[in-house]
């Protein structure tokens, strides 16, 4: 089990490796028991996840056999059933074994940060340096998730051409435009269809936002330059430009263009 990112949730810390701590990390709550075929199949996934996202959120183990009062607290009916807690409070779940890009759809939509790996420490824990590429990269993309443009652009400024992900970077900085143009906030049309589209996006619901950019592309694909496009390249960058998913969602924008 990997110990910086997941732990056993028992009655007796709940309190304050679950409540308290999700007040400053969300944490997802893995309600499984050693019998259930299905809870060793997602079980590893959102280990991977959760060392993957390098604290964005960490993952308590709820073995329902040894902890029934918090299977019972939850209600919970089946498993295995994953709930989120952020605040203090459950915001979201789901049940059964899911597939990653279902898993990290969940993430996402929950706009948990992918935070910058930490190598595994040997004797003493390795700080990550703040100023390194796949950090400034990082930070970008959760500036962009939050809508703030400006400060993505900072941490992108002169990016070294050498790094693996200046590509990124480029195609990153290009789509910024979908957030920082003026759209129309009454009128109807493309621009207030984009307009709901930027904000479903900087609320976490990048799938919602993609079908809004498209629905504008529909009404007219050239408007404001093609600032449809930028905004779907953004949520490909935000969702993940390798995701099965992303590909449906870039054939049905050329489609739409061509």
């Amino acid at each position: 089990m990997i110990e910086r990112f997941v732990f056993d949730v028992t009655a007796a810390n709940f309190q304050a490796d679950v409540l308290d701590r999700s007040r400053t990390t969300p944490v997802l709550l893995d309600f499984w028991a050693e019998w259930c075929g299905p809870c060793k199949e997602l079980g590893p996934l959102l280990e991977a996840l959760a060392e993957e996202y390098g604290g964005g959120f960490v993952l308590g183990k709820v073995d329902t056999e040894a902890q029934p009062d918090l299977a019972q607290a939850f209600q919970v009916q089946g498993i295995p059933f994953c709930v989120l807690m952020d605040g203090g409070k459950p915001v979201d779940a789901f049940t059964g074994a899911l597939r990653d890009t279902e898993v990290r759809r969940f993430l996402q939509r929950n706009a948990i940060p992918i935070k910058a790996a930490v190598a595994e420490p040997t004797v003493a824990a390795v700080a990550v340096d703040p100023q390194s590429p796949v950090a400034r990269f990082g930070r970008a993309l959760e500036f962009a998730r939050r809508g703030d443009a400006a400060s993505a652009r900072r941490e992108l400024d002169t990016f070294p051409d050498d790094d693996v992900l200046f590509e990124r970077v480029g195609r990153l900085g290009d789509a910024l435009a979908f957030l920082e143009t003026a759209l129309p906030a009454t009128a109807p049309g493309p621009g207030a269809i984009l307009l709901r589209a930027r904000e479903l996006l900087v609320a976490g619901e990048i799938e919602s936002a993609m079908e809004q950019i498209l629905e504008s592309v529909a009404v007219d694909k050239a408007f404001a330059g093609g600032l449809a496009r930028k905004g779907m390249l953004l949520c490909f960058q935000l969702f993940g430009e390798d995701e099965e998913l992303v590909d449906d969602y870039r054939r049905r924008l050329a489609t739409l263009l061509y």
